[in-house]
C-alpha cells in the first residue's frame, strides 16, 4: 500500500453507476440514501458491515463465513439456506476440534411451513414453541407428545 494514493471521497446526488473499483483499501465507509442494486462483491472483508433498514430481495451470499451473524427484525419469505456447516479441520481458521461452539440461536421466528431435510439436529433443544403440524419423519410431534402425556 506504499505506493498507493490516501485521500477520503465526499460525494453526494453523483451518479457513479457501472464504476470499479479494484484493489482499494475502502475502510469505514459510510452510505445513506444509496442505490446499490446490482452490485457485486467478491473477495471483500466485510468484517463487522452494518446493514440497517435495507433491501435484499434476491441477495446471494456463497462462500462466506457468517461466523457470529446476528439477523433481527428480518422478513425470510421463501429464505433458503442450504449448506450450512461447522468449520472444517484444516479448511477454516475457527476450527475447534472440541467443536465448543456457542449455538445457532432462532428466538422469536416464525418457522410456520419451514422444511428441513437431511440436517444434522443432533442436540436441537425446542422450548416454549408452537408445534401444531411439526412432523419428523412423517411423525406428528404434538400427537405423539399426547400419547406420552397420557401415559405419564
Amino acid at each position: 500500500m506504499a505506493d498507493w494514493t490516501a485521500g477520503t471521497v465526499n460525494w453526494e446526488k453523483r451518479d457513479i453507476s457501472g464504476s470499479s473499483f479494484r484493489e482499494v483499501n475502502a475502510r469505514q465507509l459510510s452510505f445513506d440514501d444509496v442505490c446499490l442494486a446490482g452490485t457485486s462483491i467478491s473477495n471483500a472483508d466485510l468484517r463487522e458491515l452494518s446493514l440497517n433498514d435495507v433491501n435484499m430481495t434476491g441477495a446471494r451470499i456463497t462462500n462466506g463465513n457468517l461466523t457470529n451473524i446476528r439477523i433481527e427484525n428480518v422478513q425470510c419469505t421463501g429464505a433458503q439456506f442450504r449448506n450450512i456447516d461447522w468449520p472444517i479441520e484444516g479448511v477454516d481458521a475457527n476450527y475447534n476440534p472440541e467443536e465448543t461452539y456457542p449455538p445457532v440461536v432462532f428466538e422469536n421466528c416464525i418457522l410456520r411451513n419451514t422444511q428441513m431435510t437431511q440436517c444434522d439436529l443432533s442436540n436441537l433443544a425446542i422450548t416454549d414453541c408452537k408445534i401444531t403440524g411439526l412432523t419428523i419423519n412423517g411423525i406428528n410431534i404434538e400427537e405423539l407428545l399426547k400419547q406420552v402425556e397420557t401415559r405419564g
